[in-house]
Formats: C-alpha cells, sequence, structure tokens
C-alpha cells in the first residue's frame, strides 16, 4: 500500500514539473499565448498601414489620368515637322480679272516665303471652278460665288471655304474713231438701258440716238455711223457673270445672270483677249475688268456709267472703293454659302452715294477646309493670310481695291479654318 501512495506522489511531482516548464515557455514567448489575443488591438495600426497604401493609390491615379495628355499631341501633329515643306508648290486656276493682280503676288509672295511656288493660270472663273470640284487644283479663283448647282458639284462630305481676295469694277470698253479723226478717249457714257441694247443687238451704231441723247452736244455730233462690233467673252466667265448681273438688274425679263450669259458678237478668251480683241478691231466694245485697260491705255478706252443717283462715273480706285464699302457691309462666314452676295446688287438703287460706281465685284478664291496633304494646306494658310495683308498694298497700283477691314477680318477666321486630321494648321514659318 505504501508503495502505491510513492507511485501517486512520483506522479504528481513529475505533472508539477511539467507544468511548470510549460508556464516558463508560455512566459518566454506571449506571441503563443492566449492571454495577449487583446494585443492584435495594435492591429488598427497594421490596418493603418494599408490604409495609407490605399490613400497612396488614389494619388497615383491621377498621374494615370494626365497619361492620356501626349495623346493630342501625337493627334495634333501630322507632321514631324511644324513647319512648310521646302519646294512645296500650290497650283491654282480660274478667272482672268484678278490674274494680272494674282501676277504681281505671286512673285511678291516668293520673296516672302521661298519654300512656296505658287502657279496659276487663268482660263476663267468656269474652269477654276469645274477644276476645284475635280481636285485638280489646290485652290479655285472666281468672280462670281459659288451657286447652289456649283456646289452640289462638290465632292462628297466636303466644305468649300469662299474667301474674298481683291475687289474690281467691270467696265464698258471700246475702240472708236470719230468722225473728225480722232480716237475716242475715255469717258463715253453708258447707262443700263444703252449697255443691255448693245449686247442683246437692238442697238446696232455708233450714232444710235440712244447713245448720242446721253452725250454732251459735241461729242453727240462726231460719234460714227459705223456699226458697233460686240467682244464677248468666249467662255464661262466670272466677268461675264458680274456684267449679266448688272444687266438683269436693269431687264430682268432680258438678262440672267450667267457665266456664258452674252452670246451676241464674237468670243474671244479671257480678259487678255477680249482686251487685245478690242484693241485689234475698229468699232468695237467689250466687257472688262479694269485693270486691262490700265495696262493698256493708249489701246484701247472705257466709258463711264450711270449709277442709281443719276450721275455717269468713270471707274477709279475711289469710287469702286466707295461702292464696296457700300455694298459689302454684310457678308457670310466663309464656310457658309455666298451665292446671294453681289456688290452690283447691292448698291444698284443706292440713291445716296452720289459717286459710287455701280458694277462692282469682289473676287473670290476656293479652298477645301479639310485638307489632304498637311504640307499643301499649310502652305495654303501662309499664302492666303499673306494675300489678305501684305497682298493688298499692291492692288491699287494695278486697278484693284484693296480689301476693307471688315473683309480681312471675315477672311483671317475662314483661314484658321483650314485643317487637317481636324485639327486647325496653324500659320508657320
Amino acid at each position: 500500500m505504501k508503495s502505491i501512495y510513492v507511485i501517486i506522489a512520483a506522479i504528481v511531482v513529475i505533472v508539477i514539473i511539467i507544468g511548470g516548464v510549460f508556464a516558463y515557455q508560455a512566459l518566454s514567448n506571449p506571441s503563443t499565448s492566449p492571454t495577449p489575443t487583446p494585443t492584435p488591438t495594435s492591429s488598427p495600426t497594421a490596418t493603418a498601414t494599408p490604409t495609407s497604401t490605399a490613400s497612396t493609390t488614389p494619388t497615383a491615379t491621377p498621374t494615370h489620368t494626365a497619361t492620356p495628355t501626349p495623346v493630342p499631341t501625337v493627334t495634333s501633329a501630322p507632321t514631324p515637322t511644324p513647319t512648310i515643306a521646302p519646294s512645296t508648290t500650290l497650283y491654282g486656276s480660274g478667272g482672268t480679272l484678278v490674274q494680272p493682280l494674282m501676277n504681281e503676288w505671286i512673285v511678291a509672295y516668293n520673296q516672302y516665303q521661298p519654300k512656296v511656288q505658287v502657279s496659276y493660270g487663268g482660263g476663267g472663273s468656269g474652269k477654276g471652278i469645274s477644276d476645284f470640284q475635280g481636285s485638280l487644283n489646290n485652290f479655285g479663283e472666281t468672280d462670281a460665288p459659288l451657286q447652289a448647282s456649283d456646289i452640289a458639284n462638290l465632292p462628297s462630305g466636303s466644305v468649300a471655304l469662299t474667301i474674298p481676295i481683291a475687289a474690281s469694277a467691270v467696265v464698258p470698253a471700246y475702240k472708236i474713231t470719230l468722225a473728225n479723226g480722232t480716237t475716242l478717249a475715255n469717258g463715253l457714257n453708258f447707262n443700263g438701258q444703252v449697255l443691255s441694247g448693245i449686247f442683246n443687238g437692238t442697238i446696232t451704231t455708233w450714232n444710235d440716238n440712244a447713245i448720242k441723247s446721253i452725250q454732251s452736244s459735241d461729242l453727240a455730233a462726231q460719234l460714227p455711223s459705223e456699226q458697233i462690233k460686240v467682244i464677248h467673252r468666249a467662255e464661262s466667265s466670272g466677268t461675264t457673270f458680274v456684267f449679266t448681273d448688272y444687266l438683269n438688274q436693269v431687264s430682268p425679263s432680258s438678262w440672267t445672270k450667267s457665266k456664258t450669259g452674252v452670246s451676241t458678237g464674237t468670243g474671244y478668251t479671257g480678259n487678255g483677249g477680249v482686251a487685245a480683241g478690242i484693241a485689234a478691231t475698229e468699232g468695237s466694245i467689250g466687257y472688262l475688268e479694269i485693270a486691262y485697260e490700265i495696262q493698256n491705255p493708249h489701246q484701247i478706252s472705257y466709258g463711264a456709267v450711270q449709277n442709281a443717283a443719276g450721275n455717269y462715273i468713270l471707274a477709279n480706285i475711289t469710287n469702286v472703293q466707295a461702292s464696296l464699302a457700300a455694298g459689302a457691309t454684310s457678308l457670310p462666314a466663309g464656310n457658309q454659302a455666298w451665292s446671294s452676295v453681289s456688290v452690283s446688287d447691292s448698291i444698284y438703287n443706292d440713291k445716296t452715294e452720289t459717286g459710287i460706281y455701280p458694277i462692282v465685284t469682289l473676287t473670290y478664291a476656293l479652298v477645301y477646309q479639310t485638307q489632304t496633304n498637311y504640307n499643301t494646306g499649310a502652305a495654303l494658310v501662309s499664302f492666303f493670310t499673306w494675300v489678305v495683308n501684305q497682298g493688298q498694298s499692291y492692288s491699287s497700283t494695278i486697278g484693284y481695291v484693296p480689301l476693307p477691314s471688315n473683309i480681312v477680318t471675315i477672311d483671317t477666321a475662314t483661314i484658321k479654318l483650314i485643317s487637317y486630321n481636324g485639327i486647325q494648321i496653324p500659320l508657320l514659318s
């Protein structure tokens, strides 16, 4: 029995020793102890760490949002170098009304911007428009704004910009030898009815009473009985459109506005051809852009035309400029339709402006708003910016009227619409 007690006592001692060992280990390693479970209250600190990590994530997000910034830069840089490419050539065609001035511009602009060559062929406003519709030129030129039928034949989806680049007058030019053997100088009087009768073939001689009745008595007595030889444009022409626009105001039942509206007499190509035809033909008359008369002062003469106030006005820079100021005050934006724009229509019944000349026109460049070649677009922006600003200083010396400030403002806004890949082409060097 005693031995049993000894065994039990030994077991108790062993249990106490083992318990002591575990207690010692528990005290020396608290993380394993169940009691430190509250210690994870410091886990909010650990939780705070992810929170601050999360807060840096939003901070990084703007960095990612900002990365799209370079994308517009890539899109708006269709050419690696933001400049006009050397040896860029612009091809234009169209009206001969502006051709003498265009010739001056081409030389002067090339000195200003040697990188760009401009080539311009006349052929008439009709050719300028048809070439433009067929994308055979980089810009067209016309003395008659695009009509609805012209716009309908533009490439699908395209927008044509209308840029007035000059203003001028169309005059009745003639070569007449008087009964006393002298050549009639500038100043033979015409009114709308006489011009209408001459060009539709109902007034056929220079001493017709309708002509004599509006001259001084001395001049009327010297007018010859010679047959009137009418000269007109052979091709589709903006100058013809301007002239028939005026005649349509005079006699709507006899005349319609048309680029091919005069058929009486003999046709010549271009204003230059008409000028040469008049100079070579005794007793002739034709309608002509005034610059061609100014350039041939001793070969042909031109007449004064009666305005709404009843005065006979011999066209010059001053009275044509006054006509433009009176008749071009309200104009559409360059990407809108200009078919109803006519300086002659605007001033035809204006009796308050007593000194204005009645057959006046703007002449227009045509450019596509969306360009398919960046270098060509940049050259167009450069050329027409120069034309409507510095280029106007060349106008008055050869019979053209510098553009007034309101038209320059419209032109500047229009030129800024020229784009490539949806991005405006800036004025580059």
